[in-house]
């Protein structure tokens, strides 16, 4: 079976050069820009001098960057691929069989060329060090991990984009990360050539060693029971996606047949947010907020508005004495609170079409998911894209872990308030379509208590993860990477409670709710 799969592979990489096809000259500029690539890689590491701090930390950088820009590089060809696992559900093949298949045959081709080059590289360039074992077992691990997270992508985004807009977002999308990634690892590259700046790269290569993409590139050099700790992790981490691959492949062949039509029968259909949504209660609604967050003025007046306060609050603080580096780690926190503690009455923003939600058959998780769906797009990669900033501005060691982790935490726990709050205690807002400053009737001190209820909630349950993260800053930087999990633990905790409380509370209040719709 692996021997067909593989054979299949190399077959479909053969018809895409062969002379007259539309996809000869493509193929041919990605194959010129992968040469280009994998000659960078094997010079810039054949030329890294790894008892250079400056040096190794621009290897650790660049390693990260390209192993994410390889993850997702699948991804910028389309989603049509042949060998999705969906493909086969024809065949009577084994789960198990076709998962292995599947995974041997992704080293076949651009994607697996790159991983095993990088992991080659890096080699290289601890090949006369005492870390060179350890390079080798992190790059094994890492190429694998690479390519079994790819496939899993791959297999995932195939069948959450069932449309053609989502399609070519997806594909736009993986191609700008592809180009970000090989920037960021050239500049890497040229600023440890210069070698002016080994402070501001050994800080970045710090923070970059914590995150996924780079924890096995970090474990090189490192003393004996911080590698093995860092290669335990990532060999657990390769296990456990083993396992969902392993799941996936069963669970899209006995899946009811949802492809996507092929390229002759492709049609626009032209709904726009629910072209890229599923065909569920959730996924409607998570449609109309969509569509809210994205044309009602109501919505882009916040999000127009929250970039604001954070500096605000900075200057504030700067001119009563506050350092300058402790500030770079509030502006993160904050938009994450408001921008989840804003839904807390996004119920009454609906007006009169709430009477879809009322007299629709749906469970109240449904809605309170759907409702929650902008802000988590937003707000989570926001926080991930920016938390390695801010820490790394701010100077503070385990900065990232703490700033990141009580972000998301502050994200998901006023979510869950919100859905809770827009339930239980909605006030009148403005009509649909009216300005953003418009001033609905009835409002008074049942908004002040909504809101400000609301907000001192949120901050309550996240204040365990605060007081440690305070802790941390003041006392022991230990407690940081504490005080991040901590928070998201409990914001996830909070994010679930609140949708099922709020979502059994709408569901009892549905009828008030709409009377309060009718009368503002």
């Amino acid at each position: 079976m692996v021997d067909d799969l593989l054979r299949l592979k190399l077959a479909l990489l053969a018809s895409a050069l062969r002379p007259g096809s539309r996809r000869a000259v493509r193929s041919l500029a990605l194959s010129a820009l992968v040469l280009v690539v994998t000659v960078g890689m094997l010079a810039a590491a054949s030329s890294a001098d790894v008892t250079d701090p400056g040096h190794r930390a621009a290897l650790i950088i660049a390693a990260g960057a390209l192993s994410f820009g390889i993850l997702v590089a699948p991804l910028s060809a389309g989603l049509g691929s042949a060998m999705e696992p969906r493909r086969f559900a024809a065949y009577p093949i084994p789960a198990g069989r076709l998962a292995l298949g599947l995974y041997a045959a992704g080293f076949v081709g651009v994607p697996g060329l790159l991983a095993v080059t990088l992991a080659i590289s890096v080699e290289s360039a601890w090949s006369q060090q005492p870390g060179r074992g350890v390079a080798v077992a992190a790059g094994v691990v890492t190429a694998l991990t690479i390519i079994l997270s790819s496939q899993l992508l791959v297999a995932i985004a195939a069948q959450l984009a069932v449309s053609e807009p989502a399609a070519r977002a997806v594909t736009a999308t993986a191609r700008a990360v592809v180009a970000i990634a090989i920037a960021c690892a050239a500049l890497a590259a040229i600023v440890a050539a210069r070698g002016d700046d080994d402070v501001a790269l050994a800080r970045f290569a710090s923070v970059v060693g914590r995150s996924p993409g780079g924890l096995t590139w970090a474990a090189i050099g490192e003393p004996g029971p911080e590698v093995a700790v860092r290669l335990a992790i990532a060999i657990a981490a390769l296990g456990a996606l083993a396992v969902l691959w392993r799941w996936t492949v069963g669970r899209l062949l006995v899946a009811a047949d949802t492809r996507r039509p092929s390229d002759d029968r492709r049609i626009d259909a032209g709904l726009g947010w629910f072209d890229m949504t599923p065909a569920t209660p959730g996924g409607v609604i998570a449609a109309r907020s969509l569509l809210y967050w994205s044309r009602d003025p109501r919505y882009r007046l916040v999000l127009l508005g929250l970039p604001l306060a954070p500096p605000l609050i900075m200057l504030a603080l700067l001119i009563a004495g506050v350092p300058l580096p402790l500030l770079w780690l509030i502006p993160l926190p904050f938009l994450a609170l408001f921008l989840g503690w804003f839904s807390h009455n996004d119920a009454a923003y609906d007006h009169t079409a709430l009477w879809m939600h009322v007299a629709a058959p749906l469970r109240g998780a449904a809605d309170r998911w759907g409702r929650l769906v902008p802000p988590l797009v937003l707000g989570v990669p926001l926080v991930l894209i920016t938390a390695p900033l801010f820490a790394l501005w701010s100077g503070v060691d385990n900065g990232f872990e703490a700033l990141a982790g009580i972000s998301l935490g502050l994200l998901f726990t006023a979510l869950g308030v919100s859905s809770v709050v827009s339930a239980l205690a909605p006030y009148p807002a403005a009509r649909p379509g009216a300005g953003p400053f418009d001033q609905p009737p009835l409002t008074g001190s049942r908004s002040f208590w909504s809101q400000a209820g609301s907000l001192v909630a949120t901050i309550g349950f996240m204040s365990p993860a605060l007081t440690v993260a305070w802790w941390g800053l003041i006392a022991d930087p230990r407690w940081l990477p504490i005080a991040g999990l901590a928070g998201v633990g409990s914001g996830l905790v909070m994010l679930a409670l609140g949708v099922l409380v709020g979502g059994q509370v709408f569901r009892r209040r549905a009828p008030d709710l709409l009377m309060l719709a009718q009368r503002t």
